[in-house]
């Protein structure tokens, strides 16, 4: 549904107010009946009737009356709502022009007081393109269902919260500047979308810049999760900018490792087909270290309650264990001299036993120590063969790569790609590769002549008389096929569903032909 802010300056208090009660009485309700309206609007039923019909002629309110008589919010008055809050903190002041759709968000552009452009985001989760929302995103948490309207207005919560704290951590974010309910207002970064951008001046650098980005996302604990050229802006001096982001993820997700390999390999083959460039070197999730715990302080999906737990008892443990380590470093200078008297007792007494202990100690070492060396001696053995191996399998790559002049090709994480940009769709020879036979038309012909053929039957030679009297069938068979196509066609225009028209005698058929 498309913002039509006209109908602004023509709603009064009583309307919102009716619309605030609707918004209150759909935590309970699907459709909220006009006695509850009433009653949380707290208004006459002759006033909050008028006001309904006001805003269900502005489209703002929906109707239900088929097995329950209620009403219950569309987006249009959500954003209605939304719009008043924003003009009444001074936020915004103006509404213009359209300037994105996405399957799940409408951007606009507004501005202040002070003619200063921003960005409004409205959330529109719910639509046809994207209605698995409820499964791919975990904003439900605990409840099995809730509204469109709920959904957004937490998808929106949880973008404000993310690009808050990527943008005080340094981040190349716009500047987020209010939210309420399902907008959020963001200043306006210049640039281009990635996916319009044809040619550029320096693709390594920006491909550089992308997977350091993704690397650092990382390295505070999180993960774009839809990090593509749509989700890209850069500028005319190719400084990047990142946006969207409620669908981010934390490291310790269960998919973690799925997500952040998706982001590289879509900036890879983006490259590669737009640009004509091929990264020689990608980041790996396994390399990346996690310095800052930012999914922890925004409570990112996947780094639940029972890890929050967690993460704080091994703190605590932590903490414990060096003030405990710390105390008895103190207390065994003090002990030691208290102690020294009573050991020497006990040490007397004790050098018996521990004679026979000291005993079987050395036997047991000494046979781990020949044990030791054996496996380092089997472990030697394994790794000259395999470097013996390994060259020897060098030596015959290498000639036959100098026989067949072919181009080295390198191997990208499952892809082959040619740096001369020559694919070569198999490595197989000529004399390996079985091509199925393809017989030439001359070939078909020898064919033909060494078969065996039928004997040619003798042509009859037929007389004048006989070729004229054949004329004629042929004439007279062309003109009846003629007359009956004429009469089914006929036939055919007069029949409907209810008359059925009685088929010809054979007699007015032949009389038909006669005269024609």
């Amino acid at each position: 549904m498309k913002l039509d802010p006209k109908a602004l300056r023509y709603l009064s208090k009583d309307d919102f107010r009716t619309l605030v009660a609707v918004e209150m009485g759909m935590k309970n309700h699907e459709l909220v009946p006009v006695s509850l309206i009433c009653t949380i609007a707290n208004l006459k039923y002759g006033g909050t009737k008028k006001s309904i019909q006001t805003l269900h002629k502005f489209k703002l309110l929906f109707h239900d009356g088929r097995n329950y008589d209620g009403y219950k919010l569309t987006y249009l008055g959500y954003d209605f709502l939304a719009l008043k809050t924003l003009v009444s903190r001074g936020v915004c002041s103006y509404v213009g022009n359209q300037i994105g759709v996405g399957k799940e968000s409408d951007i606009y552009i507004v501005a202040n007081d002070d003619n200063h452009e921003m960005v409004l985001k409205l959330h529109r989760l719910g639509r046809v393109s994207f209605k698995t929302i409820k499964n791919n995103r975990d904003y439900l948490k605990h409840r099995k269902s809730a509204s469109w309207l709920y959904l957004s207005r937490l998808a929106a919560l949880k973008e404000f919260a993310y690009m808050k704290a990527l943008y005080d951590n340094g981040f190349p974010v716009p500047t987020p500047i209010d939210y309420n309910r399902h907008c959020i207002v963001m200043s306006r970064a210049r640039g281009y979308p990635l996916t319009q951008i044809v040619q550029l001046r320096h693709p390594s650098k920006v491909y550089s810049d992308l997977m350091n980005l993704i690397v650092k996302l990382a390295s505070y604990g999180l993960i774009h999760g839809d990090f593509n050229e749509f989700n890209i802006l850069i500028n005319d001096e190719e400084e990047i900018t990142l946006i969207d982001f409620p669908q981010m993820v934390s490291t310790s997700h269960l998919n973690a490792e799925m997500y952040f390999d998706r982001d590289v390999t879509c900036i890879r083959v983006f490259f590669e087909k737009r640009f004509n460039f091929i990264g020689e070197r990608w980041p790996k999730f396994k390399d990346c270290q996690n310095i800052h715990s930012l999914d922890v302080e925004i409570s990112a999906s996947g780094f639940t309650r029972d890890m929050e737990k967690e993460f704080q008892d091994l703190s605590k443990q932590q903490d414990d264990e060096e003030k405990e380590f710390n105390n008895n470093e103190d207390s065994d200078d003090d002990e030691d001299d208290e102690d020294e008297d009573d050991e020497n007792e006990d040490d007397e007494d004790n050098e018996d036993s521990n004679n026979n202990d000291d005993e079987n100690n050395k036997k047991s070492s000494k046979q781990e120590k020949v044990n030791k060396k054996e496996v380092e001696k089997e472990i030697k053995k394994d790794e000259e063969n395999n470097k013996s191996e390994e060259d020897s399998e060098e030596d015959s790559d290498s000639e036959e790569s100098v026989e067949d002049n072919t181009p080295v090709i390198e191997e990208f994480k499952g892809l082959s790609l040619n740096k001369n940009r020559d694919f070569k769709f198999s490595n197989l020879k000529d004399e390996d590769y079985k091509a199925p036979i393809v017989l030439r038309k001359e070939y078909i012909e020898n064919l033909d002549e060494n078969q065996t053929t039928e004997p040619k039957k003798e042509k009859i030679e037929l007389t004048e008389e006989e070729k004229q009297r054949r004329k004629e069938e042929k004439r007279q068979k062309m003109i009846t096929d003629k007359v009956k196509r004429q009469l089914g066609k006929s036939m055919r225009e007069k029949v409907s569903v209810r008359n059925n028209v009685k088929s010809r005698t054979k007699k007015e058929v032949q009389a038909h032909i006669s005269s024609y």
